[in-house]
């Protein structure tokens, strides 16, 4: 999840201008000035333990890895500075890079750090979401100080003009998850599946062309969120290391930025070390991505210590048997790259969050407590004794891959409408019993309106809307009450407009940026009246059968 603020050398330090704080070697000729790259952390205001923690052990480590991967290390000293609050973060700016108040504030609202390499000076800014996490927090500072890396071995020529966007953030990005996964934080395998499953979900995703060199307001424009510039330029990176540097990723990189030292022109020093010329590699990485976000999803499935290989082949076989199911009744597969974590028990799950998501502790147990599975970027974690029948193997994986697909064709799931969400994946676990003889779905249905009537109330569908109005429905009924409601709307919906209209409002609430604009374009009237018209009749019928 990166990251307005890790644009460092290349964005925002070009607004200060005049000032120069990126530098060139005709201003600043590093090579001249002494040190022995020790890095100085300094705390502004109070950032919190952890996090000066997390920090701390990122810089201990840096020239050590860097010294393992590339065989280089910072050849100046290096101060970073944490700030604790937002504030903290914009102070640094002003006094350290010389900036305006107003132009500080515009950079602290969107950054999580900000590196001067003439000035060797980095500032991080503690609030920001990039650092929610010990993993972000680490890759974060790293990421910072090979900004650093990157201004000392092209001696200054990393700029707007000479170098590559893409290949400075996201080698900035590769070098900052690497450290992270060998602190212990998340895998690289996780850190480059879910810039995948990001990109796969994105409503708008900038073209690789529009990452090479550009404007002031074009790398202005860059910033927007919406872009997903950061994850396109993990990814390109992520491919050229895979397929043009396997096994000596950093030496590759280094030489890049000392082939820009030399040449001065971002082309130039990529073809002279990746031996292909960027018009040939973006032609390559264009075709490649465009065919993986077309294949059927790829699940890796993990069992943690204590989990059977018996039940991993029978949930591999289900994950096929859904994808087969979703291509007969929404014309569509999952696609994909997924790690499948199956967890032993509640408490291994809740180690499992811990070790694969990078989550507290205490987050981690509150989750595996009240979850079956939990969905975390491109990983699924799924409490395996739960699931121990056929029954309930065929119906989660129902409910969780239809989720995961919703997710990727929604791109943003918190915009949708929760009940139609969560009920759409119990009706693909209800119709992958059914396809096992296990019940139709006109079954189904007359149980859920029993179940209702039993129940004894009828929950209100239109206060289920959100994620916070279906837990309050929850409680104050039963989740199973909640969930029934949810799964007779779905499938009331699927009679009317069949299966395929579940996937088509979710593409059209990513299109339109807007789950009730959708739902009425798919559907032919508002949520708002569908729910009040369900729930009428649900009333009605729930009378006449006692």
């Amino acid at each position: 999840m990166k990251k307005f603020g890790c644009l460092v050398l290349l964005l925002l330090l070009i607004v200060a201008g005049a000032a120069g704080f990126m530098g060139r070697s005709d201003w600043f000729p590093w090579g001249q000035e002494s040190g022995d790259g020790s890095i100085q952390i300094m705390a502004e205001g109070q950032p919190g333990e952890a996090m000066m923690q997390d920090v701390h052990q990122a810089c201990d480590a840096f020239n050590r890895t860097m010294e393992q991967t590339m065989g280089i290390r910072l050849q100046r000293n290096v101060k970073v500075y944490v700030g604790g609050t937002e504030a903290d973060y914009q102070q640094i700016l002003e006094r350290e890079f010389n900036l305006a108040p107003e132009e500080a504030k515009a950079i602290a609202d969107i950054s999580g750090g900000w590196t001067g390499g003439k000035k060797a000076i980095t500032a991080i800014n503690g609030k920001a979401g990039v650092m929610n996490s010990s993993s972000d927090r680490i890759s974060t500072t790293a990421h910072e100080l090979f900004h650093q890396v990157q201004y000392e071995l092209s001696d200054g020529n990393d700029t707007d003009e000479q170098a590559l966007f893409w290949l400075e953030e996201g080698s900035a990005d590769y070098v900052g998850a690497d450290l992270a996964a060998r602190l212990g934080g998340k895998s690289m395998q996780k850190w480059i599946l879910d810039v995948k499953a990001e990109l796969m979900g994105a409503p708008h995703v900038v073209s690789p062309e529009n990452l090479q060199h550009s404007t002031l307001e074009q790398r202005k424009a860059l910033m927007g969120k919406d872009l997903h510039s950061y994850q396109m330029s993990d990814l390109m990176t992520w491919y050229l290391l895979t397929t043009r540097a396997k096994g000596h990723e950093g030496e590759k990189l280094a030489q890049y930025f000392r082939q820009l030292k030399e040449v001065k022109q971002g082309e130039a020093a990529f073809q002279n070390t990746f031996g292909v010329s960027l018009e040939d590699f973006l032609r390559q990485f264009d075709r490649w991505w465009k065919e993986e976000q077309t294949k059927p999803a790829l699940l890796h499935f993990e069992a943690r210590e204590g989990v059977s290989q018996a039940l991993v082949r029978s949930l591999e076989a289900e994950t096929n048997a859904v994808q087969t199911m979703f291509q007969n009744r929404l014309g569509q597969q999952l696609h994909g790259e997924y790690q499948i974590v199956l967890a032993n028990n509640q408490e291994d799950l809740a180690e499992a969050v811990k070790t694969y998501c990078s989550i507290p502790e205490e987050q981690a147990k509150e989750l595996a407590a009240s979850s079956l599975w939990i969905e975390n970027g491109s990983t699924v974690l799924l409490n395996a004794s739960q699931i121990e029948s056929d029954r309930q193997q065929s119906f989660t994986v129902g409910v969780m891959l239809m989720r995961v697909m919703q997710g990727q064709r929604m791109g943003q799931p918190e915009r949708g409408i929760e009940w139609l969400m969560r009920g759409s994946g119990y009706l693909m676990g209800v119709a992958r019993l059914g396809e096992k003889g296990l019940g139709t779905l006109s079954q189904y249905q007359r149980a859920w309106l029993d179940s209702l009537r039993k129940a004894g109330r009828v929950p209100q569908l239109a206060q289920m809307a959100t994620a916070d109005g279906f837990r309050q429905v929850s409680q104050s009924y039963s989740d199973d009450t909640a969930s029934v409601m949810a799964e007779y709307a779905a499938a009331e919906l699927v009679n009317r407009r069949g299966w395929p209209s579940l996937v088509r409002w979710a593409e059209a609430t990513r299109t339109l940026g807007d789950a009730q604009k959708a739902f009425r374009q798919v559907y032919g009237q508002s949520s708002v009246d569908f729910e009040a018209e369900l729930q009428s009749r649900v009333q009605r019928q729930i009378v006449n059968a006692r």
